[in-house]
């Protein structure tokens, strides 16, 4: 990871709920890892991101990649790199961070699935904007992640077996306020997401999270 300071969370945009599996949500949550914190630009190696994701087939992150893409979730560039056996391209891995959510890294050495991980991703996504609530039953959540309602259930269950959410009258809700952050910047990247022209992407990049240890 690169960048001034490499923070420990990194923005999420919500587009990818309802558009990826729990495994290629993890993936993304992942590719967003392993790139700089403000610029949320990556060049990481698919071989680097393939071990890092945890499996071995390479082919399969690069599949995934072009079908972030494909949906308008990353920007792949490709430079000339002049190498010790010859030329070759080097990818560069723009990500998409509209109307974003903040997760930090800690949910990467959680010990649970890469299928639960990307389900925790996908229901951050789906929360009230700043907050760790979402106000979806079941079936809405089924539909709004494009994932059969029998997986949904599952997967809120080992969650909530697990510690991570809390079911009650009002929703459910993502215990972990330093795994999936709620601060003074989930406002600010809703405002600046809804009004471009009066917060800038450096306005941003120099706010600080006062409330992260809180």
């Amino acid at each position: 990871m690169t960048g001034k300071e490499d923070l420990s969370y990194r923005k999420i945009t919500e587009n990818i709920a309802g558009k990826l599996d729990l495994l290629e949500a993890y993936l993304f949550y992942c590719l967003a890892l392993c790139s700089d914190c403000y610029t949320m630009v990556s060049n990481v190696k698919q071989e680097a991101l393939t071990e890092f994701y945890g499996i071995k087939k390479e082919e399969q992150i690069r599949q995934w990649l072009h079908k972030f893409e494909n949906l308008n979730l990353i920007q792949i560039d490709k430079h000339p790199i002049k190498g010790k056996y010859g030329r070759f391209d080097r990818c560069q891995y723009t990500l998409n961070t509209e109307h974003y959510v903040l997760i930090s890294k800690k949910l990467y050495s959680e010990p649970i699935s890469r299928q639960l991980k990307g389900f925790l991703v996908l229901l951050k996504c789906k929360c009230l904007n700043a907050t760790n609530t979402c106000q979806y039953t079941q079936s809405e959540l089924a539909k709004e992640l494009n994932i059969s309602p029998s997986s949904v259930s599952r997967y809120l269950k080992q969650a909530e077996d697990c510690g991570y959410i809390k079911r009650d009258d009002k929703g459910i809700h993502l215990k972990d306020r330093k795994m999936f952050i709620v601060t003074s910047e989930s406002t600010f990247a809703f405002i600046k997401n809804v009004y471009p022209n009066i917060l800038t992407d450096e306005d941003m990049a120099e706010r600080k999270i006062h409330n992260y240890n809180e």
